[in-house]
């Protein structure tokens, strides 16, 4: 069920969301929902959902969903072909990272990057299963669209950059860790990060801190959760735009093909997503 207007006590270890989380959290969801079955989990899967929204200042309460991605896998370096298969979907966020340990993966120096948690000049990638991946963590594109905005560098040639006002985020079934918040993990960070770049930035740039909110818990299919049953992923992402064409594929995560395509037609164009290079 949506969350009404009055939402429930949280429980134990969470916090109250924002009108403005409800909002968002409701848009997204319903839309999900009204999507077709095909692509979404089933049984004991789960996936990552992102949305990205509009607001008006005329309906500040009724945020219209404009592009939306679901999906767990991301692929490894060698399949990133100067021309796809590279689908980008909702420019998909999923976990945000704590203060990385020694024992955590290890991180990459990048020529003029920042990095994902407290050392400037690194980065984070995402873990990948064999072929290592190319993919930032999700923290760490948060940052880079706050400094080059989110509409990629073809269009950066034509349109001034679009900044991010605000990020929502899902909580944790059973609340958050201890010792973590928002404030404390996320946006002090992210001030931390953005703060080394204040003086280098090129004309029409600057830096813009997105407002970050906690949404309510997340449906069962959206909880990777560990337990006595080991937790499944969905294999499949859905990709969704609010285009003059209703923009609508799923595609298989590990190859970057659309969903259905055979092993023979592995590599015909006919079979790469339209949100690909």
């Amino acid at each position: 069920m949506l969350p009404s207007s009055s939402p429930a006590a949280p429980r134990e270890g969470t916090v109250a969301p924002s009108l403005w989380a409800e909002d968002a959290y409701s848009s997204a969801l319903r839309h999900y929902r009204s999507l077709p079955k095909k692509g979404k989990p089933q049984g004991r899967e789960s996936t990552v959902l992102a949305a990205f929204l509009l607001s008006t200042p005329q309906e500040p309460q009724s945020p219209t969903v404009l592009s939306m991605g679901t999906g767990t896998k991301c692929l490894g370096a060698s399949p990133q072909r100067p021309r796809g298969p590279r689908p980008r979907r909702a420019r998909r966020g999923g976990v945000m990272p704590v203060t990385p340990s020694e024992s955590e993966l290890p991180r990459e120096q990048l020529d003029g990057g920042v990095n994902g948690c407290s050392d400037i000049g690194f980065v984070q990638r995402k873990p990948g299963c064999g072929d290592t991946t190319l993919s930032m963590s999700c923290f760490d594109k948060i940052t880079r669209w706050s400094v080059v905005g989110i509409q990629g560098a073809l269009l950066s040639h034509i349109l001034e950059p679009l900044y991010l006002t605000t990020v929502t985020i899902g909580q944790l079934p059973d609340g958050a860790p201890e010792g973590f918040s928002i404030e404390n993990n996320i946006e002090k960070v992210l001030d931390a990060r953005l703060s080394s770049l204040s003086s280098r930035l090129p004309a029409s740039f600057r830096l813009s801190k997105p407002m970050f909110f906690e949404a309510p818990v997340p449906p069962k299919e959206f909880q990777q959760i560990t337990g006595d049953v080991p937790p499944l992923t969905c294999g499949y992402s859905i990709c969704w735009n609010k285009s003059g064409l209703q923009l609508h594929e799923v595609v298989l995560g590990t190859t970057g093909r659309k969903q259905g395509t055979s092993s023979k037609a592995a590599c015909l164009p006919s079979t790469e997503p339209l949100l690909c290079k």
